[in-house]
């Protein structure tokens, strides 16, 4: 299957069951797929970001679903968030996917107008500016969460919003390259050596405790994700953070996927989407399974976090002080990084 084919399997999923959610007011597709020529192979471990607009709707969870052979993601999102292109501009998120075609339904005529004037203003400075503002704040507040940890877990699981949502955002959007979320430090590498600040990215790894690593125990890891992943999709019942993402179909997409960053080269890379997936399976475990799993998946939990360096509350705190250094330090990259890039525009 290719890119093209996927997009109108897209479609054909907004016509026929996005279109009868209460309030639809259209839909467009989020992530990479945009960025991607339409010939090109689709992998099977990928899954498919599709933006479903709603009258008065606040933003979810999303929901994961098979459809006809793809892993087939759909947030939801206030149409609010729709309502200028300024708003849209300076939204790090929406506006890389609104600057290209991505839409798959506009009933009401709210799409076509918005990717118009995004595709135009989307290099303008003010609105680089604005969304890389938008980044850092992402930042400042996964610090702020960091800071206030109450445990080794909680402080790792907030690395999400300082990291992928923050810091390989902020990189990204001063480049005009589209945020990614499975491959963010992937892409980070790839910006950061261009620029030649290779060593910010090592940087980062060290503060994720990732540094160190390399194929043989990243692999292992993945098995503890694999496995984990597993146990939780057969015994979830209960609501945890991140648990629309434990169905079998969603399988490929965590562990498949992260094989594929490992044979590419980029063991150390993968281990932010293996850490990822082993927490929230593990969450799921810790309230739904049996006494033993749950022992047996907390010490896999534990040994993980050891290995990264985050086992007590004064190791949070050490890296606290160290994630602000570097919070500072990317920042200034990314200043640079705009201000050098002939692409922006004025």
């Amino acid at each position: 299957m290719n890119i093209g084919q996927v997009i109108a399997l897209a479609k054909e999923w907004v016509e026929t069951y996005g279109s009868r959610i209460p309030g639809f007011c259209g839909a467009h597709l989020n992530g990479s797929l945009n960025y991607t020529p339409h010939d090109a192979p689709f992998s099977a471990s990928s899954d498919v970001d599709i933006n479903v607009v709603l009258q008065g709707a606040q933003t979810g969870n999303p929901q994961d679903l098979p459809y006809k052979g793809l892993i087939l993601e759909y947030g939801s999102l206030s149409l609010e968030r729709y309502r200028s292109s300024e708003l849209v501009l300076a939204d790090p998120e929406l506006a890389a996917n609104l600057a290209v075609d991505s839409i798959l339904s506009d009933p009401i005529g709210i799409l076509a107008p918005l990717h118009t004037t995004v595709a135009k203003e989307y290099p303008r400075r003010k609105w680089v500016l604005a969304r890389c503002e938008a980044e850092k704040q992402q930042t400042r507040q996964g610090l702020e969460r960091l800071q206030h940890a109450r445990s080794p877990v909680e402080a790792v699981s907030n690395l999400g919003a300082f990291f992928s949502a923050g810091l390989t955002g902020l990189i990204a959007v001063a480049n005009l390259t589209p945020p990614t979320h499975r491959r963010c430090l992937i892409l980070m590498k790839e910006l950061l050596e261009q620029h030649g600040r290779a060593d910010l990215h090592e940087d980062v790894l060290k503060l994720l405790g990732f540094a160190h690593l390399h194929t043989v125990p990243v692999q292992a890891y993945l098995h503890d994700c694999a496995e984990a992943f597993d146990c939780a999709v057969r015994v979830t019942r209960t609501a945890v953070p991140f648990g629309f993402k434990l169905h079998a179909h969603v399988r490929p997409y965590f562990i498949e996927g992260t094989q594929e960053m490992i044979v590419a080269g980029y063991p150390r890379e993968a281990m932010y989407w293996i850490l990822a997936g082993v927490m929230i399976a593990n969450g799921a475990i810790q309230v739904d399974a049996s006494d033993d799993e749950k022992r047996y998946f907390q010490a896999k939990m534990n040994r993980l976090l050891y290995d990264m360096g985050w086992s007590t509350l004064q190791d949070v705190t050490l890296r606290f002080e160290s994630a602000k250094t570097l919070a500072d330090k990317v920042f200034q990259v990314a200043d640079d990084m705009a201000n050098r890039n002939s692409r922006i525009t004025a």
